[in-house]
């Protein structure tokens, strides 16, 4: 029985439900509260396509993340649910966002 692995990702601002969701044959690294989690140009989920841009990412904090494991199809599906907010706050000059030497 192959093994599937599927990381949901949640807007938790207005209806809270998923935006995107990527599938893989391995698992996806753990993501703790607070971290930051930017759109780099996702497909969403309600078909508006890609919104974000490495130019230009949507950014976002995770705020809770959850796990779930079924069988589903003759498959072990675990899922990963990661909830996020929408993050505005200050950029990091370790990413290149402003020059360290002002």
């Amino acid at each position: 029985m192959p093994d599937t692995y599927d990381l949901v990702l949640c807007d938790i601002s207005g209806e809270h439900k998923p935006v995107a969701v990527f599938k893989s044959e391995r698992p996806f690294m753990p993501l703790g509260v607070g971290e930051r989690f930017d759109d780099h140009g996702w497909e969403r989920l309600d078909g508006v396509g890609r919104i974000g841009t490495p130019e230009e990412p949507i950014r976002y904090l995770v705020f809770a993340t959850k796990h779930a494991v079924f069988e589903l199809g003759g498959e072990m599906t675990y899922q990963f649910c990661v909830d996020l907010q929408p993050y505005s706050g200050p950029r990091s000059p370790a990413w290149g966002h402003h020059n360290p030497a002002e």
